[in-house]
Formats: C-alpha cells, sequence, structure tokens
C-alpha cells in the first residue's frame, strides 16, 4: 500500500473501566466508568482506584493525565436550570479540587501538563454557541484571542513549557469570517500560525515540548487528508495519507506524544478492513498498528505516551496497547 513503511505489533491489555481517555507515561491511566464515575488504573501496579465528584452523587470524569502523572478533568455541580461541568484537578489530600464553583460557565478540560497547568474551554451559559480558551495554575485565567471578534475559542493542548496550543473561530481584525489556529506563550502573548494552502484547514491536536504545532489536514471537501506538523523556524511540513494505490480515503489523527509521534487512523472503503489505524514517526512514517498476532487494531487510537503505549477499543472495551519488545 503506498505511503505505508510497515508494522508494528502490540500486546493488548483490557481496562477494568468503560471509558479510558488518557495516560501517562508510565502506564497511569485515567478516564471514567459507565456511570460517569472519575477512576484510573496503573499498569505497574494493576491499582485501580475511583474518585468522588465534588457535589453529592454527580457526575465527574477525568480527560487528562500529563506524562508525569498529573491528573485532570471534570465534576458536576448543580445549577440552577441544569448540573454545569467544573474543571478539577487530582491534588493534595482532597481527590478532586475545583477551579471554581460558578455556573456561569461550562468546562471542558483538554490537557495538564507536569507543572499542573491545566488548560480546556469553557461554554458560557445563557450565550449559545460562545466558549473561551483557558489555562488554570493558581487561578483560572482567560486565554486571549488576536484582535477581532471571536465567539469561539478553545485550548487543545499544553507543553511541559507552559507553551498552550488551541483555536479560535469568528471574524478577524479585517471584519473577514476566519478560523485560526492559536499558540499562546506562557505569559499569554498570542500568535495566529498562518493559514495553509489551497483553502485546506488545520485542525491542531498537540504541542511537543520543543515546540512542534502537530495536527491534521481538512481538505476543501472537510475531509482529513494529511498530518501536519508546524514550527515557527521551519514552517509547514505536510505528509499525505497513506493509500493504496492512490484510491481516497479519510485520515483522522488523535494524539502525539512529548517527541512529536502522532496516531490516528485511516479509513479506505476498498481495504479489508477499512479501518487502519496508525503509528507516525518522521523518518520512519506511517506504520500499522497491530495486535501480536498481526491483525489491525479495530479502532481509532485515542491517545498515546512517550513509550509509544496507546489507548484502544478492542470488542467495545478500552484496552492498552503495548508495543513488542
Amino acid at each position: 500500500m503506498t505511503g505505508w513503511t510497515g508494522t508494528v505489533c502490540g500486546t493488548v491489555t483490557r481496562l477494568p473501566f468503560q471509558f479510558a481517555l488518557d495516560l501517562a507515561d508510565d502506564g497511569f491511566v485515567v478516564g471514567h466508568s459507565d456511570r460517569h464515575r472519575a477512576m484510573s488504573w496503573h499498569a505497574t501496579t494493576g491499582t485501580t482506584r475511583w474518585y468522588g465528584g465534588i457535589e453529592g452523587g454527580l457526575p465527574s470524569d477525568l480527560t487528562a493525565v500529563s506524562p508525569g502523572g498529573r491528573v485532570a478533568g471534570t465534576a458536576r455541580v448543580a445549577g440552577p436550570r441544569y448540573d454545569i461541568a467544573k474543571a478539577v484537578r487530582v491534588q493534595g489530600p482532597l481527590p478532586l479540587v475545583p477551579v471554581d464553583r460558578s455556573t456561569s460557565r461550562d468546562d471542558r478540560v483538554r490537557a495538564v501538563n507536569d507543572a499542573n497547568t491545566v488548560v480546556g474551554m469553557s461554554l458560557l451559559n445563557g450565550s449559545p454557541y460562545r466558549a473561551e480558551a483557558f489555562v488554570w495554575t493558581d487561578r483560572r485565567r482567560v486565554l486571549d484571542p488576536p484582535p477581532g471578534t471571536w465567539t469561539w475559542t478553545e485550548a487543545v493542548a499544553i507543553n511541559a513549557s507552559g507553551w498552550v496550543l488551541g483555536r479560535a473561530w469568528g471574524t478577524d481584525a479585517a471584519g473577514s469570517s476566519a478560523r485560526r489556529v492559536l499558540l499562546w506563550s506562557p505569559t499569554g502573548a498570542v500568535t495566529a500560525l498562518p493559514p495553509l494552502a489551497d483553502g485546506a484547514e488545520l485542525l491542531p491536536v498537540a504541542l511537543t515540548d520543543d515546540g512542534l504545532v502537530i495536527g491534521l489536514r481538512l481538505a476543501a471537501d472537510g475531509r482529513g487528508d494529511a498530518v501536519v506538523a508546524w514550527t515557527a523556524v521551519g514552517g509547514y511540513d505536510v505528509v499525505a495519507a497513506p493509500t493504496p494505490n492512490g484510491s481516497p480515503v479519510t485520515l483522522s489523527v488523535s494524539d502525539a506524544d512529548a517527541d512529536g509521534t502522532v496516531v490516528g487512523a485511516v479509513r479506505d472503503e476498498r481495504a479489508t478492513p477499512p479501518l487502519l489505524p496508525f503509528l507516525y514517526e518522521a523518518g520512519v512514517g506511517f506504520r500499522l498498528m497491530v495486535d501480536a498476532d498481526g491483525v489491525p487494531l479495530p479502532s481509532v487510537p485515542s491517545a498515546v505516551n512517550d513509550g509509544h503505549e496507546a489507548l484502544v477499543v478492542v470488542d467495545g472495551r478500552s484496552s492498552l496497547w503495548t508495543p513488542c519488545r
């Protein structure tokens, strides 16, 4: 198949809870049960931990863990009309520490780094289709977009140095409708990445510790067709999706580790099976992810750590895929 450089095998370990969402470098996995109760599991010790909410028996989930094991997510508080999700961290003697209990914002946590800095976005209750990117260190702080009128901003990743990756939709300073990929410095200064060529859109996914932005190219028809990397010095590097004999495919990118190894999947309706999960490394290329028997994994890997372990769904259950040694 054109663009593939081989396969990489791994063993699959079924996890003790239904929804695994992120994993640290040592195999510490976070997520939630089918009853939306926050949970974690450690691959080395086999220890499972349940976490309480921050208000009664309302739902909670852990959506992010840093490479070194800092944990963040959301937990619900009772609002005037419906329950509100608030950003939480696992810290100190209390299992879940909320950023605040305000019902004016409904939080979505996307990432946390080893300094315990959390990023994500908040939906503004009472303002439909409005969202603002936030960073939470000692206090919650809104990340300001470039000049213009932006109705939606979100932060999607943070690296070890505190740089934040995100995006914005709205109207730019010239009054034109725009979508922008943004980088915020640790002090909050914002830079908009230059647009891709040919009307394509960059969907940002990850930010490495040395400042490499990784994402997915969306073609004009909305189909994912390439892995994209960007640096301030080198600009864009666009790597087209692997294809069999040049037939059209749809590519998705889920995550990348701190060094830039990417996981995602290609969907090719002419292939058997049509879903082809991959591990991509610069200088190595796209490798098909398979199990210990050489069978392609039946799902899109959702997260990867520096050991190239990945979270996948096998037989309807969240599982940990560990590369063969």
